[in-house]
């Protein structure tokens, strides 16, 4: 059994049954103690979905007009974050309840996977241990449904990221001597349905159609807006490319960043070093940008096909819905694509959670919540004994009450020895040299000025510097 770090200490008192604001189901309170039935869980998964959505307001061009509905149909939480800003980091930590310092999965190699990691109990496997019928199509983990062994039932494979262009073209764009092989794009000239995350959508609409003797762990993995920005035609129609709102981009931005961070950009094995910022032309970013807003108004749709069906299923009282996505993802801000960096767009993640008798629907939580803590809530609001293993925090309290107390900041973590704490006010990164990075929120939100240099505000680094300091406790650095 492994040590807890959790500061899981106790469970929270039952709370009310709170009137439901905004969602057309009604249904059984889990909140009065142990119940006849517990609920079901749909638990959905969007990848590399930053704040380009409405409802999080990063793009004023953002076409995601059934995540926005979900918004008003739930609690959304506008402040959370995942914990490695990498796929297979973030879902080994979100599947695990663990953080990248215990389990020592910084990265997306599976082969480093370390014994903390392989003898941790998965959250479906603990679903399954529980009574539930487990079910999985798409991305939960990073391959995929990740061992057949976690799952009752998972989906039929796909072609992932999705038929290529139909005339032949490989997802590779040239520029001078550097070589991108996945910042591609493609409007596909294909008919519905033939896109990955269409069916996905259609093979969960066929299990909220069938009876169950048990309660039921659906879980379903979008893969888009990840690269290559592949998707039907009809989604790039939707946008107008010339007169698309590009992200605002300060010239000398990565000049008060540390000199890791700075190389963390500059270095890359696709670009040329110290000319790799001038590589983007902006034909080629407005480009990006638009097939990034196809890619995400794709997702959105097939998210609006499997809660409309939801919503219209005998489930429809009787299901806890949460709806996130792995990490965020850089548009040029600080002169970064991709994602993986320890600033605001990288680690900023979609979370919406509706909870039958429990969420204050309609609500917004400004807490610094992070993709850790989804395990233990749901542990909390099905009911059921957690984990030992687990680190993070239930938030099942700030559903009934989204101004409700919280006084953990988000931890991300960027290799080891480099982690980075969001309060609600404050950014503060320390890397494994020392060097610092701090940030006001209140008057910063891009993360222009780093203030980390300010001798007035050393207060604020050192109870940030704390933060990290304990929940990181134990990390190896190599």
């Amino acid at each position: 059994m492994l040590t807890s770090r959790s500061r899981y200490a106790r469970w929270l008192f039952p709370l009310l049954l709170l009137g439901m604001f905004g969602w057309t189901f009604s249904g059984p309170s889990f909140a009065d103690g142990p119940s006849t039935q517990r609920p079901n869980v749909l638990f959905i998964a969007v990848d590399d979905l930053n704040d380009w959505v409405g409802c999080l307001g990063g793009n004023p061009d953002a076409r995601t007009p059934n995540i926005d509905r979900f918004a008003e149909q739930s609690v959304l939480f506008r402040n959370a974050h995942c914990q490695v800003a990498l796929c297979n980091a973030s879902r080994t930590s979100l599947l695990t309840g663990m953080y990248a310092s215990t389990t020592g999965i910084y990265a997306n190699s599976l082969k480093r996977a370390s014994d903390v990691y392989r003898s941790a109990t998965q959250m479906p496997v603990w679903f399954g241990e529980n009574g539930y019928r487990t079910m999985c199509m798409g991305k939960i983990y990073h391959h995929d449904h990740g061992k057949k062994a976690y799952w009752d039932e998972v989906g039929p494979k796909t072609l992932r990221w999705g038929p290529e262009p139909p005339d032949g073209r490989q997802f590779t764009k040239r520029f001078g001597d550097a070589v991108q092989d996945s910042l591609a794009w493609a409007a596909l000239d294909i008919e519905p349905g033939e896109m990955p995350d269409e069916q996905i959508a259609t093979w969960a609409k066929t299990k909220l159609e069938q009876d169950y003797d048990q309660p039921f762990f659906l879980a379903l993995g979008f893969y888009k807006p990840h690269v290559p920005l592949t998707a039907p035609k009809r989604y790039y129609d939707l946008f107008d490319r010339e007169k698309l709102t590009m992200p605002t981009v300060l010239e000398n931005d990565l000049d008060d960043v540390p000199e890791i961070g700075k190389r963390w950009v500059l270095d890359r094995s696709d670009l040329i070093a110290e000319d790799a910022v001038q590589q983007y032309s902006p034909t080629y970013r407005r480009e990006l940008v638009h097939a990034y807003h196809a890619c995400v108004a794709l997702v959105d749709d097939c998210i609006g096909q499997t809660l409309t069906h939801l919503r219209n299923s005998k489930y429809a009282d009787n299901t806890i819905v949460i709806l996130f996505s792995d990490h965020g993802w850089h548009l040029g801000e600080k002169h970064h694509w991709r994602k993986w960096m320890p600033w605001e767009e990288s680690t900023r993640s979609l979370m919406a959670v509706h909870a039958p008798g429990v969420s204050r629907d309609g609500s917004v939580c400004d807490r610094t919540v992070g993709l850790i803590d989804i395990f233990p809530t749901l542990a909390e609001l099905c009911e059921l004994p957690p984990p030992d293993q687990l680190e993070g925090e239930s938030f099942r309290h700030l559903l009934s009450d989204p101004q409700g107390a919280w006084t953990r900041p988000a931890l991300t973590s960027t290799k080891a020895g480099n982690h980075t704490v969001r309060s609600e006010r404050w950014r503060y990164i320390r890397y494994r040299d020392g060097s610092e990075e701090l940030y006001d929120h209140e008057k910063d939100p891009n993360e222009w000025h780093n203030l980390a240099d300010h001798p007035e505000l050393a207060p604020v680094k050192q109870r940030h510097a704390e933060w990290i300091d304990t929940l990181t406790e134990g990390e190896i650095i190599e």
